[in-house]
């Protein structure tokens, strides 16, 4: 049974408090200092955050008004690192994030029922992918990233 409409964007919209909630009053330097050699700081999963949210807007956009899109992505794991030094605190790169994920939630309850079942294909992905089954890609997403935060930051 597919999952609520309401319950997916629930998740979504739950990031956008603990999201805050995780980096609020931890000083900048332990923002950027990556857990282990090789692994994300904070601060740089946040930018990762960022990039994604402007590929989720672009790819749910190309579904609703392209027949089967072709859905490209800016990421991989060096674009996250490259673009974290656009940004001069995490702050700002969270301002950035919580902009565009207000804007694709404000599109996501706009949709149709028939609207969330439009497709689009993935170039990361052999598979087709509805509107709805991306969305809740994105808060999986989100859960994954917000653990990767809780255990790159100390406690």
């Amino acid at each position: 049974m597919p999952e609520d409409w309401d319950q997916l964007l629930a998740v979504l919209r739950d990031s956008l408090v603990v999201l805050p909630q995780l980096v609020r009053g931890v000083p900048p330097h332990q923002l950027r200092r990556p857990p282990a050699p090789g692994e994300w700081s904070a601060h740089v999963v946040v930018c990762h955050l960022v990039l994604n949210e402007m590929n989720t807007a672009m790819s749910l956009r190309l579904m609703l008004t392209r027949d089967r899109p072709s859905l490209a992505e800016l990421e991989d794991d060096r674009c996250a690192e490259r673009f974290a030094a656009l940004y001069p605190d995490t702050e700002t790169a969270l301002g950035m994030w919580r902009a565009l994920r207000e804007d694709n939630l404000r599109l996501c309850a706009s949709v149709s029922a028939d609207d969330r079942e439009r497709v689009g294909r993935p170039s990361w992905s052999g598979t087709i992918v509805s509107f709805r089954r991306y969305v809740a890609s994105r808060g999986r997403h989100d859960l994954n990233h917000i653990e990767q935060i809780r255990v790159a930051l100390p406690c």
